[in-house]
């Protein structure tokens, strides 16, 4: 339970029942548990300042959109009941040094544990089921000269030239406009991703922050181990993910080792366009004559079929056409002159089985715009940019994003008893006064 530290000048209890603000935090605060958190200093040197102090003062960083830790000091300084709510002694707030070695020392398994004592909370009141799960990642652009559009000279192509102060950051995609059907104007960033499982009702479970160039499918494979090590959810878990990870071996490891199911989209960049078939089974060749089946065989975890241009398999065909390719395709008198081939996967895998086309699919794969709301709701609280620049200290503050969002929940959903608003984080604690005693 947390403890709140009164005033001479001001009664606090009174200011939460008044400020929606005061409230709002009241009510985040007391959902924060911090057992994982050391507050001081309790060997040699000098105590410090309390680190649990500093961590609720980044999540009003975070939810009030300031920008910078300076100006986070310049706000709890105009609002003293804030800042004492926080745990800071009125005189005396910390430097912005103390902030940004908090963000520095700090591990993020810490600042995980305490993310997880938030969402076992939900669990345990069944606000949040673990039956289904939703994949994604967001851009997070570095703090770096690279990213300014207004800089002639920005590098958006070397990806062996690294910015001198975020060695971390990488080079990679960020957005692009349609154009006839086609991706043009391609946007590059430098910077880092935030992947992210996501429940259904819209919290996240676990999240990882990893350089850009890391592509979603895999981050995929240690998002999951992590979900299933820390939540052990049961057999039978439906994951929702966008065609980013159309990826067999993700298909596999999700239906062999989580015994669970994905429900991901073809991406059509990793298949061929559909071929047309003849009426004995076989497809046709491109200058529309049915083609000749010449084997079946096993080539690591794919089985195909094998069919060959049917005027070089068929001495019968061969007379037909003349011995000619009525599309003269170079493989006809090149090479060995075998002519023409096609294949066909026939592999029966945990990708091929995932039912695309069936109303259960569609209708569950509505669930994925849930994850994309989430990331909406962090954009909102400029989680998409960063001012730091160590890889440890983005990965804190990252975190302590992520952690917000479980702590609005818990808030809502235990101590308002108001599950539907576990997602509005600006009006969740509009409520009226629900009868709180504070300790002095």
């Amino acid at each position: 339970m947390q403890h709140f530290q009164t005033s001479f000048f001001y009664d606090l209890q009174e200011l939460v029942r008044k400020a929606p603000l005061m409230r709002k935090y009241y009510y985040i605060f007391k959902s924060l548990n911090l057992s994982a958190l050391q507050d001081k200093n309790d060997s040699a040197g000098r105590t410090g300042h309390s680190r649990h102090a500093i961590l609720r003062a980044f999540i009003i960083k975070h939810l009030e959109q300031i920008n910078s830790v300076p100006r986070l000091i310049e706000y709890l300084n105009l609002i003293p009941p804030l800042a004492e709510m926080c745990g800071f002694d009125l005189d005396s707030l910390p430097d912005e040094t103390q902030f940004y070695r908090f963000l520095k020392k700090t591990k993020n398994s810490t600042l995980k544990a305490i993310h997880k004592a938030a969402n076992d909370i939900l669990i345990e009141n069944n606000v949040i089921s673990l039956g289904e799960f939703i994949l994604d990642s967001k851009p997070v652009q570095a703090a770096t000269k690279e990213n300014n559009f207004k800089n002639p000279n920005r590098n958006t192509t070397n990806k062996a030239k690294r910015p001198k102060r975020n060695p971390r950051a990488t080079l990679c995609y960020y957005s692009s406009q349609v154009v006839n059907g086609k991706k043009q104007n391609m946007v590059f960033f430098w910077g880092f991703r935030t992947h992210a499982v996501v429940t259904k009702e819209g919290i996240c479970l676990v999240e990882k922050t990893l350089p850009n160039n890391i592509t979603d499918h895999d981050a995929a494979f240690s998002l999951i181990k992590e979900l299933k090590r820390r939540y052990r959810f049961k057999k039978g878990a439906i994951f929702i993910a966008d065609k980013a990870y159309d990826v067999k071996k993700l298909y596999t490891f999700i239906a062999e080792q989580m015994k669970s199911t994905a429900y991901i989209p073809i991406n059509p960049r990793n298949t061929k366009g559909d071929k047309i078939f003849g009426p004995n089974g076989c497809p046709l060749c491109d200058a529309g004559i049915e083609m000749k089946s010449v084997g079946r065989w096993t080539e690591a975890n794919r089985e195909r079929l094998k069919f060959r241009c049917p005027i070089k398999a068929s001495k019968k065909f061969a007379q037909e056409y003349g011995n000619i390719c009525p599309v003269n395709n170079l493989k006809f008198n090149t090479g060995k002159c075998y002519g023409c081939t096609k294949y066909l996967d026939i592999t029966d895998d945990a990708r091929s089985r995932v039912p695309r086309d069936s109303k259960e699919f569609k209708e569950t794969f509505k669930d994925r715009q849930t994850v994309e709301q989430y990331f909406a709701r962090l954009g909102n609280r400029k989680a998409e940019q960063t001012t730091h620049y160590g890889f440890t200290t983005i990965s804190n503050q990252m975190t302590i994003t992520h952690l917000t969002a479980s702590l609005i929940a818990v808030a809502a959903a235990i101590h308002l008893q108001q599950p539907e608003n576990i997602r509005c984080y600006r009006t969740f604690a509009k409520a009226g006064w629900h009868g709180l005693v504070l300790k002095d």
